[in-house]
């Protein structure tokens, strides 16, 4: 009798185990947004069984037991698509900058606690943000990418489309269950910002598994209160046309955010000669991206790796495929793909092109109000990568490869309030300082000449004994004396200062110059150009 006690304690026991940590028949999971993202979340996820499983929500962490949750919520939207059981969940009225714990619950069985973050509503946050796209073939490529997220932990992802190669519902339940390897290993879920590729045979394909925002697939999200705008367009559709002026309208009534960011599939101008150039969304797209400040762009489909320096439209002597290099008010265009897809060769290199290569990465983005810093990941061996410190999720981690070409490792975006314009033009105070007894610099100009950097000025009513002292400010920092120059003593003279190899040793580099004249007494006079 005894023992047949026991055994029905020890019964008890496994069925008590075994239903603490049964799964819910549900997976899939992925959360995403349809409004502000400090203040709502999307969750959605495959319901394998049954349709009664609810998220159940709180702030705190508590366990696997759905009635200790603080909410729940059942799902606003259900959709059967591409063999899978879609459910989606939109929740409202968070808490910005918050960790949310949640579960998904029906009659017979509990998820695993997951949790999200809600967006900062304000610019004093730093923001990360991963982007890329092509996902679509080659799945262990694809799932390295993917562990990459879970490590590094960021605020978001733009994913440029192509997620899969033929869209069918085989393939899209294989690219969610390798999605799941983006969930770290403490149940983080992280939300993405999709776009349409040109292997989403229709809109509906994000529509129906992303709870995308809008039916026609061009949106925008602000993260960070007035710190980012990001504008995802559809470039599978007309990319004038209605596009156009909702893109315009948006942009418009954006100029109180501090960066724009854009993302949209096929490359304008691709750096493979595989794919044909997209002249049409050069001429709709990237001129209002120049004309309202745009900052940075994403790009995928052509398969290969590319960043380019500030660039801006312009048929200009001295503009290439209709681009131009502008260091103060263009547009840097980086890209294109490669979390998965077959690898092409980068083969079309413009002369605005910054670096260009063939292999696995994405984008690892840093935003804050002093700037921005784009860094290139090289995705495969993600095993070896550690994870970031959950609390500085901006120090790289153990193990990963960044791109490193001769340009540099690190893009640095920096906002042209904060910059010095270009130095091109004399100053019209200096005619009223001649006429005053002192000095005046004119026709100075500061401009590359091969690998190095020409200063060039003249002067009037130079006084003898007098010297220059040519300073150079590298990314906006402190003025620095690079070379001081003898006075030649005459009414009129002309001066050429050579900055030696800066050009070729700084690719890509902000840099002012400017003249510190040097009186006979000591006195100092510093020339500011005309602004």
């Amino acid at each position: 009798m005894v023992q047949q006690i026991h055994r029905h304690i020890i019964i008890l026991a496994f069925l008590f185990i075994f239903t603490n940590d049964a799964f819910a028949d549900t997976g899939r999971y992925r959360v995403m947004w349809r409004e502000d993202p400090a203040t709502s979340m999307v969750i959605g996820w495959d319901q394998l069984s049954s349709n009664s499983a609810q998220v159940y929500l709180d702030t705190r962490d508590l366990g696997q037991d759905p009635s200790a949750y603080k909410s729940q919520h059942k799902a606003e939207r259900i959709i059967a698509f591409k063999k899978m059981n879609n459910h989606f969940v939109r929740l409202t009225g968070l808490k910005s900058n918050t960790v949310y714990y949640f579960l998904i619950a029906d009659e017979n069985s509990c998820s695993k606690v997951m949790s999200f973050q809600t967006a900062p509503n304000h610019a004093g946050h730093r923001l990360s943000i991963i982007a890329g796209g092509d996902s679509r073939n080659h799945r262990d490529a694809r799932r390295n990418a993917n562990k990459l997220v879970s490590k590094l932990r960021p605020t978001a992802i733009m994913f440029g489309g192509d997620m899969t190669g033929g869209d069918t519902g085989e393939e899209w339940q294989d690219w969610f269950d390798d999605w799941q390897l983006t969930k770290s290993k403490d149940g983080r879920l992280y939300p993405i910002i999709v776009a349409r590729g040109n292997h989403e045979s229709s809109n509906k394909s994000l529509v129906d598994l992303f709870d995308a925002p809008a039916a026609n697939m061009y949106y925008s999200l602000s993260l960070g209160g007035d710190l980012l705008k990001v504008f995802t367009l559809n470039s599978m559709i007309a990319p004038g046309g209605q596009q156009k002026e909702w893109l315009q309208r948006e942009l418009a009534n954006s100029s109180r955010f501090r960066w724009k960011f854009a993302q949209y599939h096929v490359s304008t101008l691709p750096h493979t000669a595989r794919k044909a150039e997209k002249k049409d969304q050069l001429v709709n797209w990237s001129t209002l991206f120049y004309k309202y400040g745009v900052n940075l762009v994403c790009e995928s489909d052509a398969h290969v790796v590319k960043s380019t320096y500030p660039i801006r439209p312009s048929l200009k002597p001295g503009s290439d495929q209709g681009f131009i290099r502008d260091d103060f008010n263009g547009t840097v265009y980086v890209g294109e793909g490669c979390w998965g897809a077959p690898l092409r060769v980068a083969d079309d290199k413009k002369s605005w092109t910054r670096e260009m290569g063939s292999f696995n990465q994405f984008k690892w983005i840093f935003i804050d109000k002093q700037g921005v810093e784009v860094r290139t990941v090289k995705t495969d061996g993600a095993d070896n990568v550690s994870a970031v410190n959950p609390n500085n999720i901006f120090q790289a981690p153990y193990g990963l490869t960044l791109w490193t070409p001769k340009t540099g490792e690190v893009i640095e975006i920096r906002h042209p309030k904060d910059l010095e314009p270009p130095q091109e033009m004399e100053s019209p105070k200096e005619e009223m300082l001649a006429a005053r007894g002192g000095v005046a610099i004119n026709d100075f100009t500061a401009t590359r000449s091969g690998a190095d950097v020409s200063v060039r000025w003249t002067t009037a009513d130079e006084i003898k004994g007098m010297r220059f002292k040519v300073q150079r400010s590298i990314a906006g920092r402190d003025f620095i004396t690079v070379s001081e120059i003898f006075g030649k003593g005459k009414s009129e003279s002309s001066y050429l200062f050579t900055d030696k190899q800066f050009a070729a040793k700084n690719p890509g580099v902000y840099v002012n110059y400017r003249i510190v004249r040097v009186y006979p007494d000591g006195k100092t006079v510093v020339f500011t150009p005309r602004k």
